[in-house]
């Protein structure tokens, strides 16, 4: 029962502070070092009142009291507070060593976006919103052509357009080699629409500097709506059929899961998104 007792005072002590910063080990190691020198006064107290039982004391009592307890509350907090410290300072490397490693299995390394995981692990979350895949087109012809380098900067300067455009307001990763993905959140759909269309035009009309060359690269999209009533996978495989009627209608354009023909599995009709953006107005 007492251990029981003393473990949750100590988890809800620790629990209580979070080893971010100096400010809170600072904190922290203050009320440890208190604690610690009122309990080592009372050990003294009672170890002096015992000796005096036992005349054992060659001064009064009160003397042996005052010189013991101030000897003691001050060699406690001073080693308390420089232990307290000591480990506050190690808690914090590792909290920040371990917040870096978990950024670094979030990002991918190449176009400094979220990874695959990542993605899927906030999607997951979601309820409602929209997921829009991109993909590079025709990006093997760019590695065959340039080189791998070039095609690694292609994928940085799309990954840097969409980060331009969305804005920190949505999650943009990259989900595969050249495919992308955002999902946007708290915005309607005219405004997603718009957004992938403005996303589409920037990366066509940009040409990008890759490895001493001028690239012109397009990309192809497929939009799908994320509702309560669909996991991932569903959402994720009605935006993965979009984009591949955007890539089987002549590819640098974006289609909408919902102006699809209802059961289309494979090669649905694709449309324009400026003639659906038109229609939605």
């Amino acid at each position: 029962m007492l251990k029981k007792q003393i473990e949750a005072w100590v988890i809800q002590d620790i629990g209580l502070t979070e080893f971010d910063n100096w400010n809170a080990v600072i904190r922290f190691a203050n009320r440890l070092s208190i604690r610690n020198s009122i309990i080592a006064c009372f050990m003294v107290a009672g170890m002096l009142a015992v000796m005096h039982a036992f005349d054992l004391l060659l001064n009064p009592l009160w003397r042996d009291m005052a010189i013991g307890c101030s000897i003691a509350v001050v060699v406690a907090f001073v080693l308390t507070m420089l232990c307290s410290l000591y480990m506050g300072y190690a808690v914090i490397h590792l909290a920040r060593t371990r917040l870096e490693f978990r950024q670094l299995s979030r990002t991918d390394m190449l176009s400094g976006l979220l990874n695959r995981r990542a993605f899927i692990d906030d999607l997951s979350q979601v309820e409602r919103g929209h997921l829009l895949i991109l993909d590079i087109d025709r990006f093997k012809q760019i590695n065959d052509r340039y080189g791998h380098m070039a095609g690694d900067d292609v994928i940085i300067s799309v990954a840097a357009t969409l980060t331009e455009i969305v804005g920190p307001s949505h999650l943009v990763a990259r989900i595969g080699g050249e495919e992308f993905a955002i999902l946007f959140q708290d915005c309607e759909f005219a405004e997603v629409v718009s957004t992938a269309e403005c996303i589409r035009r920037s990366i066509a009309n940009r040409l990008i500097e890759a490895f001493h060359q001028s690239i012109a690269v397009t990309v192809s999209g497929g939009l799908a709506d994320i509702t309560p009533m669909r996991d991932f996978s569903a959402v994720y495989a009605a935006a993965d059929r979009a984009l591949y009627a955007a890539k089987s209608s002549g590819r640098n354009r974006i289609v909408l899961e919902r102006e699809l023909p209802r059961g289309a599995a494979v090669e649905p009709t694709s449309l324009d998104l400026t003639n659906a953006a038109m229609s939605l107005a």
